[in-house]
């Protein structure tokens, strides 16, 4: 079962990922650079919907949610 997680940054507006577990997500973000340096994960959030999601840049930039990888920025297309 894949998981949409939302990881809360220090800077910027954060990061979307889906992914079976807490880890894979975590490797699939180092895949890609992030979080950036200098920018820190303050909280995760598991299970993040849709509608919780920042209307007015994060919803309309996200990727799918339902595949596997990160959807914000949209990184799994």
């Amino acid at each position: 079962m894949l998981i949409p997680f939302w990881f809360r940054t220090s800077r910027g507006l954060g990061y979307g990922v889906t992914a079976p577990t807490l880890e894979v997500a975590e490797r699939l973000l180092a895949r890609h650079g992030l979080p950036e340096p200098g920018v820190e994960v303050i909280e995760v959030i598991a299970g993040i919907r849709f509608a919780d999601l920042d209307a007015g840049h994060v919803a309309p930039n996200a990727g799918p949610m339902q595949i596997q990888g990160v959807w914000f920025p949209r990184l799994n297309l």
